[in-house]
Order: structure tokens, then C-alpha cells, then sequence
């Protein structure tokens, strides 16, 4: 067993594939989702038009004042993560959880840089700030896992990424997609401390902890892209995770998706979950999000296909991606829910550096 734990045969199988062989694996999967109707790829133009008019729609921001009032960022109840209750979640803003259930920690997304971009100088600003630093959550939880779903800037960070690897005093457990295993190896120094385990669709992978917790990890398909400069979309996989932990506790990541009805039978495969993170955030202009992006109404569509039994909503609330007002999908997940026939406290918004304790089956 390695420092950290050890993969299931799967994952040993595909410690290093030939490079034809990877980029066929990747190709694969992108001719499935371009094969799902509810996929659909942009024109140039359409792209051309959505660059070109896209910084002139975004709303303007409130003084931070008023972000504070409306909608606060909460401090660290260090504590209560110290000694965590058998599932419980903590939003650390955007993407980014802290998930701890039976014993694991497991870190999703997570950004912690001033904006999600190729550069600090330029490319969207972080609006409301995270409610720790990367040091101060490494002195205050021990980590296992760190689940990244995607190359996108507002998923994978370069600085957070040199951070984990720098700063942990722990062996961390690192699962990527297919193909983000050598933008590891090749851009984040000290990353040969820690696993790194790439994983292809529904590939699962059993981490046992130094502490002997076991977590099963599996990806799924989400309905989305990838490309971190331009030229390079769809060299790499995309995907959500599957979490069994323990062999009780069931958790499902999306990472970033639109609406598709492969969720259905993620719900069906992997289902019912005990706690779902559904992107809410992102959406507009409609026209050009939709294959991408749920807004809140699909967000809660998106609930009832996975079968899961607490929803918590993310991929909002940080950075001025899109063109809806900032507090908007807050607003409009309460309308959906009320429409729908799950108890409004099921799916509700939260606040960032909350921690939500979840029921378990």
C-alpha cells in the first residue's frame, strides 16, 4: 500500500497508457456526448457574437458593503469540522466543498486564488472572498482527497493546486479526469508526494486513508467541455464523482454540467444518494449556456433524475461568469423548489463557509 492508500485494479490498469491510447479513450467519450440531443456545439459565430458582447452585459456589482448584507460570507466553525458529524458539507465558494463523511475529508474544486483565470492580472474576480485560506484549512483538517472534474479556470487553479501539493505535511490522494494526470506532472512542483489517479467514466477507484477509511470514487459523465487555452478542447475528460464512503454514505459531485438525460441513469446506477452538489449558477444568456450550464429549474430536475435526498447548491455566488444578477439563481432555486413537489428544505440555499449537516439513510 502506498502512503496513502492503495486503487483498485482498474485504476492500476491505467497507471500509464500509451499516449495514442489515452487520446482515443478521450475521443470516445466526446463522440458520446456529441451524440446525446441535448448536446449541442457552437458555431464561431455564435461564439464570435457571445465574446464580443458578453462583458457589456454583465450587471454591475454592488459596493462590497452591500454584498456583505446581502449575502455574507460566514467564518470557519473550526470546531465543528474538527469533530464532524457522520455527513456534513462546508461551502468554501464557487465549486469548491469541503465534504466529510464517515471519517474523510474530501476537498472538491477548489479555487482559492483572487480569479479564476490564466493570469492574477486579468479574467474574472472573485466577488465574494473564500471563508479560509489553503493554510489555514490544511491546520485545521487533515485532508484525504481532492476531486477536480475538469481543466476549466473556475475548476482546476494553478495556485491552489501548488498549495495542496506545498503545503500539506500529508500524502494527498489527487482523482483527475483522463488526460489532467501530465498537466499535474508537468506544472505542479511537489506533486510526486502525493497520488495521482485518472480515471475514464464509470472506472471506479478504492482509496483507503492512512486511517483506514476506504472511499470508493467513480466518475460519471456530466453534459459539458473542456480547454484551458483555446486551441486544446476536448484533449482532456470531463466528468462528476460517484462517492461511496465507508460502504454507507453516498455523495455525488457533478462538478459542471447542463441538463442531459444521462442523469437519470446516474440516479438509477450509483443512486439514491444522501447528498447531491448541483450547479446552479451561470446560466445566461440562456441561448448559450443552456448545453453547459443547469439553471435553477434543471437544478432541481437534475435532484429528482440523481435520486438524491439533500441537494446543496453551488457553481454561484463567487464570480461574475454570466449575465444573470448575481443573486438571482438564490432566488430563483427558492421559486423552483416551491413549484415542485420536494420539501423546500431538501434543496436551499446556503451561504459560503456554512457547514450543512446531512441526514443519512
Amino acid at each position: 500500500m502506498s502512503s496513502n492508500g492503495t486503487a483498485a485494479s482498474a485504476v492500476d490498469a491505467n497507471t500509464s497508457p500509451s499516449t495514442m491510447l489515452l487520446h482515443d479513450r478521450i475521443a470516445a467519450r466526446v463522440q458520446e456526448r456529441n451524440s446525446w440531443s441535448t448536446w449541442r456545439k457552437h458555431s464561431v459565430t455564435a461564439v464570435l457574437k457571445f465574446l464580443t458582447t458578453h462583458g457589456s452585459s454583465l450587471p454591475r456589482l454592488p459596493l462590497q458593503s452591500q454584498l456583505d448584507e446581502d449575502f455574507p460570507v460566514l467564518n470557519m466553525e473550526w470546531p465543528a469540522l474538527q469533530s464532524p458529524e457522520p455527513l456534513q458539507v462546508t461551502w468554501l465558494g464557487h465549486a469548491s466543498c469541503l465534504i466529510q463523511a464517515q471519517g474523510l475529508n474530501i476537498l472538491t474544486g477548489p479555487v482559492f486564488s483572487e480569479r479564476c483565470s490564466a493570469v492574477q492580472w486579468a479574467g474574472p474576480k472573485r466577488y465574494r472572498p473564500t471563508p479560509c485560506n489553503i493554510r489555514e484549512l490544511l491546520k485545521h483538517v487533515r485532508l484525504d482527497t481532492v476531486l477536480l472534474s475538469h481543466n476549466h479556470y473556475d475548476h482546476l487553479d494553478y495556485n491552489t493546486m501548488q498549495d495542496l501539493a506545498n503545503l500539506s505535511e500529508f500524502s494527498l490522494t489527487f482523482v483527475v479526469p483522463l488526460g489532467l494526470k501530465q498537466w499535474f506532472e508537468s506544472n505542479v512542483s511537489g506533486i510526486d508526494r502525493h497520488e495521482i489517479y485518472e480515471l475514464d467514466w464509470h472506472e471506479p477507484c478504492t482509496i483507503v486513508t492512512n486511517s483506514g477509511k476506504k472511499l470508493e470514487v467513480t466518475p460519471v459523465p456530466m453534459q459539458h467541455w473542456t480547454s484551458r487555452h483555446g486551441w486544446d478542447r476536448d484533449q482532456t475528460l470531463w466528468c462528476g464523482y460517484s462517492l461511496v464512503c465507508e460502504d454507507t454514505t453516498k455523495v455525488l459531485f457533478p462538478g459542471d454540467t447542463g441538463w442531459f438525460e444521462g442523469l437519470w441513469e446516474i440516479g438509477e446506477r450509483y443512486g439514491p444518494f444522501d447528498v447531491a452538489m448541483i450547479p446552479i449558477g451561470a446560466y445566461e444568456p440562456r441561448s448559450f449556456m443552456k448545453p453547459q450550464h443547469t439553471d435553477p429549474e434543471e437544478a432541481v430536475l437534475m435532484m429528482e433524475a440523481v435520486r438524491a435526498r439533500k441537494g446543496l447548491p453551488i457553481h454561484w455566488g463567487t464570480f461574475q461568469l454570466t449575465s444573470e444578477h448575481y443573486l438571482e439563481p438564490r432566488v430563483k432555486l427558492v421559486e423552483a423548489m416551491e413549484k415542485s413537489t420536494l420539501s423546500t428544505e431538501t434543496f436551499a440555499p446556503w451561504l459560503i463557509g456554512e457547514t450543512v449537516v446531512c441526514p443519512t439513510h
